[in-house]
Order: C-alpha cells, then structure tokens, then sequence
C-alpha cells in the first residue's frame, strides 16, 4: 500500500445524503476532505493498481466527480 493514501468515505443515496457503514478504502488520486469519489470492490483493479495479487485491500477510489456536475448543476 505504499504510496497510498487511506480514505474513510460514505456511501450516498440518490438523494446524496450518506447510506451505510463508512469504509475504509485506499486512495491514489488525491482525494481530500469534501471530495465525492467514485469507488470500486473490484479485487482485480485493486491488485493492479497496488501491483499484488494478494492484497487483502478490497475498496478504492476510482474516479472523482466533478462539483460542478453534481445534482445537475
């Protein structure tokens, strides 16, 4: 996980109020506090992106979403 930063995020609803459990999840993008990520379970793009085939990371960001594109706007 080196090179990894680890994020606590919330899942949204349609309605982009927090649903769920928080989950801990590894980010390489440079996602920061207020951010709205696109996440992933995919255990193959997790081994790719940290280069080992038995990580035990599951979650992980796989895009961020634009401001300006959220509800609409």
């Amino acid at each position: 996980m080196k090179g990894c930063k680890l994020l606590v995020v919330s899942e949204l609803d349609r309605t982009g109020q927090p649903a769920g459990d928080p989950l801990l999840i590894i980010d390489k993008l440079g996602a920061g506090i207020g951010d709205t990520v696109m996440i992933s379970s995919d255990g193959k793009g997790v081994a790719e992106r940290l280069g080992d085939d038995k990580t035990p990371v599951r979650w992980f960001t796989l895009g961020l979403v634009d401001p300006r594109k959220l509800n609409g706007r």
